[in-house]
Order: C-alpha cells, then structure tokens, then sequence
C-alpha cells in the first residue's frame, strides 16, 4: 500500500502465547476465548508484528518483536516460535539487515524490543548494523526503573546496547519520527508508548501498538490486564477510534495472528472492522 512517499507492508518477525485472560483482563473467558482460543495452558496464539517502510531514502521497521537472545525456560513461557525470525522474514522479502535504515519502537516491551538486539559472541550488538533506533524518552526512563507490575517486560539488553553503541535516539511527544512519520503517545499501557501514524488524514495508516493489540480489542472494554491504567487505556481509545473511524484510517493489529490491518467504523454494538479487509 503507498502512503505518501512510502511502500508500507508488514512483516510477521515470529508467533507467541500470552495468557488469555491477562491479554483481556476483566472481560470472561467465555467471551474471549470465541474468537481466541486458548491453549492447555491458557494462552493465546499472537503475532509479533513488523511495519515496513519503503521509501524517501529509507528502509525503516516500526517495532523488532521478541528476538532470539533469551534462554530456553523464557521462549517455553511465551511459547515463542521463530519461524522465521525478523531478519530472515526481511532477508525472504529482499531485505537484508544491512538495508535497514531505521527502526521505530513503539515501546521497550520485551515483544515490541527484543529483536533490536542480538548476541555476538559474549557480546550484545544492534541487529541492524547501519540503523538509527527511535523510542519516546519518557518510555525510555520508565524502562530504565520500571515498577514491580511491568518490570517482567522491561530487560536492560533490549535497549542499554543500542545506547551504548550511540544509535538510540529519544524523542519527545508529537514529534515527526522519519518524514511523514508522526508520534501520538499514549500512557494507559506503559508511559510514554507511542503509535505510529504514517501519512496525515485520508488514507493514513496508523500502528496502533497494544492500545489496540488485536482485532478482538475494538470494543473500549476490552483492555488487557497488562495495561498500568485500564482506564486511561479506555478513554484514549475513545479518542483514537472514533477518529481512526471518521478518517477511514487503516489501523495495524500488532498482534491480531489472522488479520494484520483493517479500516473500522461504528455502529450500535460498538467499533468493528468493515467488511472489507485491507491487506499490506
């Protein structure tokens, strides 16, 4: 799909499991597991999802998924299944790590992070040689001392490398990332989590990060008990869906394992994908 001066596709980086009741909180098993079922351990199947931007100069990712640098008991937790890996996926699609110009992160979160970074031997080193890593500051600091609720998502090794090889970049609010590549940041999830919203407008494209994880997510409701303030979480996707849906804006699940993206609308029951799906 071409937004602007870029070609935006995605990429799957790998599949994992989270729990499923803490992926929709309060809402009942019952109602969830219709459309996300859940395995003998209680978890449902997600994508680590990857934009792709091609375009003005650059080849830039927004988000890295989980990676491949943590030991066995961890990838058996979250059932994490490389096939491919991120730079496997780009390598398939004609893009090796070198090409990368640039990678976006939404937030530190070990799903949205790990691949940022890879082991070399004894040492920790950007995945992408050549790239510039972009986060928001205040995630960025809240990574740095994080709570006794988040701090299971939050290791030094996804991000205290890229600064100390000097590649990560720390932005404020509502500042343009790349070139026509704009943050809107949202603190219910985690401070200083920032979407994506690449073009202005009619026919942008917005990465909604875990404000809107998957699919199932539409309805204000349904917030994930990772999210630090559930209610912040709602209201903010108030804001963002009915504006999503007044533009026709298509939105990226980055989680949603069948459906990458889709333009919503509302109706009596709430927010709901159209009928017809968008693919990139």
């Amino acid at each position: 799909m071409r937004v602007g001066s870029y070609e935006v596709s995605t990429v799957t980086a790998e599949w994992f499991r989270l729990d499923g009741g803490a992926m929709f909180g309060v809402v009942p098993r019952p109602m969830w597991e219709k459309t996300n079922s859940p395995d003998a351990r209680n978890r449902i199947l997600l994508a680590a999802r990857v934009v792709l931007l091609q375009g003005d100069g650059r080849v830039a990712i927004i988000d890295a998924g989980c990676g491949g640098k943590e030991p066995e008991k961890f990838r058996d937790i979250y059932a994490i299944d490389r096939r491919p890996g991120l730079p496997d996926a780009l390598a398939a699609i004609g893009v090796p790590r070198e090409r990368v110009t640039d990678v976006v992160l939404s937030h530190l979160h070990f799903d949205h992070a790990g691949g940022g970074t890879e082991r070399d031997g004894d040492r920790l080193v950007p995945t992408f040689p050549r790239a510039t890593y972009h986060v928001q500051r205040a995630n960025l600091e809240h990574a740095r001392t994080p709570n006794e609720r988040d701090r299971a998502s939050y290791f030094a090794e996804n991000f205290v490398p890229l600064e100390e090889a000097g590649v990560l970049r720390a932005h404020g609010p509502d500042d343009e990332i790349l070139p026509g590549v704009f943050a809107r940041v949202i603190d219910g999830h985690t401070p200083g989590q920032q979407m994506l919203a690449i073009g202005e407008g009619a026919g942008s494209v917005v990465f909604s990060g875990d404000l809107v994880p998957t699919a199932s997510h539409l309805p204000i409701p349904y917030v994930m008990g990772y999210d630090l303030e559930p209610l912040k979480a709602m209201a903010e996707k108030r804001r963002w869906l009915g504006e999503w849906a007044e533009r026709g804006t298509v939105v990226v699940f980055d989680h949603d394992p069948e459906m990458a993206a889709a333009r919503i609308a509302v109706g009596p029951r709430g927010y709901h994908v159209v009928a017809e799906r968008v693919e990139l």
